[in-house]
């Protein structure tokens, strides 16, 4: 069957109208990573409807206990009336006869902003489900994405000026440092500076090296380099104490990913104080190429939040990492035109 399944995927970006004095959208409703589907309840109860909650319902991976990657709100397709609207996150679904091929398309800032919806159309139930199987985890990563786009925007609101000079000036880097974090520690090639919150425990840690070899970007090298370097710098609670990588629990996922147009490579684990301590909790980071400085940049989130839900704070640490910008991104040359003197 999948061979005869044409799916038209449409992204459609519908921008608000807007003016001198902005935008004529309200604002939208609703709590990070919330997602409203609205699908009738005979549908909800189908494969189609199941095969919705296994895509948004799945565990977000290498987080220390299982945490659901999406909150699901559903309504049926009569209740979906003006109040629900604006809500942040809209999974609209349409199965009629009417259709003869599947189809899905995404769109932002339809009724409110910033808001992100997915229609999928369907002419069956069966359709709709393989359509959800096929294409599935582009959906699900256009709502994360969307999602952490809202939040680089509103760290530039809510950012630690000092910090950010000093990073800038250390590294050549600017990065959206949140004005909670006000703690560092500065060294040779390194930076790390946390909330200190005894709840929910927020950090940040950069560090460089030179590029010397193209097995830098690798998973061994980087997991084996964030080893080394943590070790060397973040020390545990007890004497002799320090932090690593978790790989007894949770292995590392690796991948190549693509930054302001350039390449990534993206880590996210599980980390411990090892030798003694007691601490750990989930990890994301970047490395990138410095061109201009022949260097490789490592930033990295790091969360300890004991007895509390750590899927957002990781999260919204993945968007700072997200906010960074090397040297070759700031001092980008610009063209110019020269007269020559008679």
């Amino acid at each position: 069957m999948k061979s005869k399944l044409f799916v038209l995927l449409s992204i459609v970006l519908l921008l608000a109208s807007c003016n001198k004095g902005g935008s004529s959208l309200p604002s939208v409703s609703g709590s990070k990573y919330e997602i409203l589907v609205v699908m009738d309840e005979a549908q909800w109860k189908m494969p189609s409807g199941r095969s919705i909650v296994e895509l948004l319902d799945q565990d977000m991976e290498c987080l220390p206990q299982g945490e659901a990657t999406t909150k699901i709100l559903h309504c049926q397709q009569a209740d979906f009336t003006d109040m629900l609207k604006p809500a942040r996150n809209i999974f609209l679904t349409d199965i009629s006869d009417k259709y003869t091929r599947p189809r899905v398309i995404y769109t932002i800032n339809k009724w409110a902003q910033p808001q992100s919806v997915v229609v999928v159309q369907a002419p069956n139930d069966s359709i709709f489900t393989t359509t959800i199987k096929n294409y599935g985890e582009n959906i699900l990563k256009f709502f994360l994405r969307t999602e952490r786009e809202r939040q680089v925007e509103f760290n530039k609101s809510n950012v630690n000026a000092n910090a950010k000079a000093e990073i800038e000036k250390q590294f050549g880097i600017q990065i959206d440092i949140q004005q909670g974090m006000n703690r560092s520690v500065k060294r040779k090639d390194f930076y790390w500076i946390t909330n200190d919150n005894p709840n929910i425990r927020e950090d940040i840690v950069i560090y460089s090296y030179p590029y010397t070899d193209k097995k830098t970007f690798t998973k061994e090298f980087l997991l084996a380099k964030r080893d080394s370097i943590l070790k060397a710098n973040i020390p545990g609670e007890i004497v002799g104490s320090y932090m690593g990588t978790e790989y007894k629990y949770s292995t590392p996922v690796f991948r190549e990913i693509t930054v302001n147009g350039g390449y990534a490579a993206e880590l996210r684990g599980l980390w411990k104080i090892k030798n003694g301590g007691a601490m750990g909790g989930p990890f994301y980071s970047q490395t990138r190429l410095d061109e201009v400085n022949k260097r490789v940049i490592t930033i990295e989130g790091f969360v300890f939040a004991p007895g509390v839900k750590k899927r957002n704070p990781i999260r919204q640490l993945e968007a700072v990492v997200y906010s960074a910008k090397l040297p070759q991104e700031i001092n980008v040359l610009k063209e110019i035109s020269v007269v020559a003197k008679k």
